[in-house]
């Protein structure tokens, strides 16, 4: 029995030697829409075994950015004030009490399209 044990200890530090100390097993069964699966570890490497006997290999790593990925253009307002608008408004002179910017557009309604009378409304 002594003798049992020692080739078996030995034989344990040569495998710790040779591949450091063992992982945990992984294994993981069970069924998706009525049909059984496995998945289990092999070294680095993790299988996926259906019901047919069908292995097939599982890549864990995320796929590679695509290369040829259409850039996004820029916003055009990104905090959500339009500044555009708001540049015009204020580079423009300052106006008299009682006055409007939409005056000068309700002048050119108003001579456009006259009253019956012919004088504006």
């Amino acid at each position: 029995m002594k003798k049992t044990l020692q080739a078996r200890v030995a034989a344990n530090a040569l495998e710790l030697a040779r591949h450091g100390v063992p992982r945990a097993p992984f294994y993981l069964t069970g069924q998706v829409g009525g049909q059984p699966f496995s998945v289990h570890a092999e070294g680095e490497r993790v299988i996926l075994t259906r019901a047919q006997g069908e292995r097939q290999e599982v890549d864990l790593v995320p796929p590679a950015p695509a290369s040829n990925a259409a850039e996004l253009p820029l916003p055009v307002c990104p905090v959500g004030e339009v500044t555009s608008l708001t540049e015009a408004v204020a580079d423009a002179a300052p106006r008299a009490p009682g006055e409007s910017p939409l005056d000068e557009g309700l002048r050119q309604l108003q001579a456009a399209f006259p009253t019956a009378e012919g004088g504006p409304s």
